[in-house]
């Protein structure tokens, strides 16, 4: 009889899976679309792409409020007048979208789409040759946090997870070449692409080598695309810029974004996140320079990312995404119900289950299913479902009873009406602003899976240094 359950099992497995994570996407898209946000990140970077083509500064406000007011279809999203969405893009990923620009938005639409889920659909594929875990474990533990955050919106860390998946199997593998495309697709996500190029300066010459020759074609691919004067904009004014615009957007989940809630000025705020950021760069080459990364270097550019989003000046849960293949690699190696607790803490993102509550009916399969990568019985994942079940009742019923605190506010710094992150700041105050308590314990399971997946790493590698060689 348990054979017979087994095959059917197997059988019915990736059907399953796949209809929850579609259904993710349905339910998160529908939520979109009614918000008139549809392809709304992508059209900020398709129309820096197409400012490009036509020789504009992609960072300033004329020229890409006049291409984001262009009519589309009624899904797809289109500023309202006053609205402009920034794309704070380092000059070498705007390049990137000058191809896509040129095409009417629309079929760009299309065909982005498509990138990003055949992006995420082969990251799953070489994470399970390269030994991180299960195939469909790793695709629904993905599901809310990556695919249902960012697809609907066309956001770019499903590029970056490709990029990992892709470094970490030809680390694995010995492909320094691949390795070096790997790299460069991390870069779209700048904040976890130096992580993964300290990472991989500290494994020695056979990884540094393809990374800074890496860095370096897309230092000149920026160069030839915006020149000095455009790169000098975006590290002096945009990227300053865009952490004042976002630091009080309850969509963050920063160290910035949580002393400038405990009442710390806007600008010590941002100084520690960056600070934090830079040492936890400490601390990822430090792993990778440890035994433990030596003797397997693909695990330095899988932790990369975990140490990534520890703290820093700007942190969205699609960046955090990032990490869950680490955290899952953790439990699944060395099974326990705090690892297996880690990667429900990313997989399943509170605040983005209470924004689109229709998500939660998905919460159990989805946390069900992932506990069973501890131990494949059906006991474990009932286990972990109602554990995850019982945490999101008692927090949702306190946020019921307490409230938010949504509130309106102005922008934290006046901001130069020449960068679209003027008026980015002004839309922030007004739609994503909370103040109530409650908010931190709903980033609680996040924070927490954050520290217990990077400080795991760094146990790992502790244990193989008191090891006997």
């Amino acid at each position: 009889m348990n054979s017979s359950v087994s095959r059917i099992w197997a059988r019915l497995r990736g059907p399953i899976a796949l209809a929850l994570i579609l259904s993710a996407f349905a339910i998160s898209s529908a939520n979109v679309v009614h918000g008139r946000f549809a392809m709304g990140d992508f059209k900020a970077f398709y129309c820096a792409g197409r400012v490009v083509a036509q020789r504009r500064d992609p960072y300033a406000t004329p020229p890409i409020s006049q291409c984001e007011s262009i009519p589309a279809p009624k899904a797809l999203f289109v500023t309202k007048p006053g609205e402009v969405l920034p794309a704070p893009l380092p000059s070498y990923a705007v390049a990137a979208f000058v191809p896509l620009g040129i095409l009417p938005f629309t079929l760009a639409c299309v065909i982005w789409l498509l990138v990003l889920a055949g992006a995420i659909a082969l990251s799953v594929w070489l994470f399970a040759r390269a030994g991180v875990g299960d195939a469909w474990n790793l695709a629904l533990a993905l599901s809310l946090t990556l695919v249902a955050v960012c697809l609907p919106v066309g956001e770019l860390p499903p590029i970056a997870l490709l990029g990992i998946a892709l470094a970490v199997w030809s680390a694995r593998a010995g492909r320094p070449w691949t390795f070096a495309f790997g790299l460069a697709l991390i870069f779209t996500e700048p904040q976890i692409g130096i992580a993964a190029l300290v990472a991989s300066c500290a494994l020695g010459r056979r990884f540094a080598v393809p990374a800074l020759a890496t860095a370096a074609a897309l230092g000149s691919i920026g160069l030839a695309t915006l020149g000095v004067a455009g790169n000098l904009e975006y590290f002096r004014v945009v990227l300053p810029a865009h952490l004042l615009s976002e630091l009080p957007s309850v969509l963050q989940y920063s160290l910035s974004w949580i002393l400038y809630q405990a009442g710390v000025a806007p600008g010590p705020a941002i100084l520690a996140g960056r600070i934090s950021w830079i040492v936890m760069l400490g601390v990822t080459y430090l792993f990778a320079r440890s035994r433990f990364a030596r003797e397997r270097p693909e695990i330095a550019l899988l932790a990369a990312p975990a140490f990534a989003v520890v703290g820093g000046p700007f942190l969205h849960l699609d960046h955090i995404a990032l990490a869950i293949p680490a955290a899952m690699w953790l439990a699944t190696q060395r099974p326990s119900p705090l690892r297996i607790a880690a990667v429900l803490g990313l997989a399943i993102p509170v605040l983005y289950v209470f924004s689109i509550f229709r998500l939660s009916a998905l919460v159990p399969f989805l946390s069900g299913w992932i506990g069973t990568a501890r131990r494949r019985e059906a006991t474990s994942g009932l286990r972990a479902a109602l554990a995850v079940i019982v945490v999101l009742a008692l927090i949702a019923g306190i946020a019921v009873r307490t409230g938010t605190g949504s509130i309106q506010i102005p922008p934290v710094q006046p901001l130069p009406a020449s960068l679209p992150q003027a008026a980015w700041a002004q839309y922030i105050g007004k739609h994503f602003v909370m103040t109530g308590w409650v908010i931190w314990l709903v980033k609680a399971p996040m924070w927490l899976a954050i520290l217990c997946t990077a400080g795991r790493f760094l146990a790992r590698a502790a244990h193989a240094e008191q090891a006997p060689a």
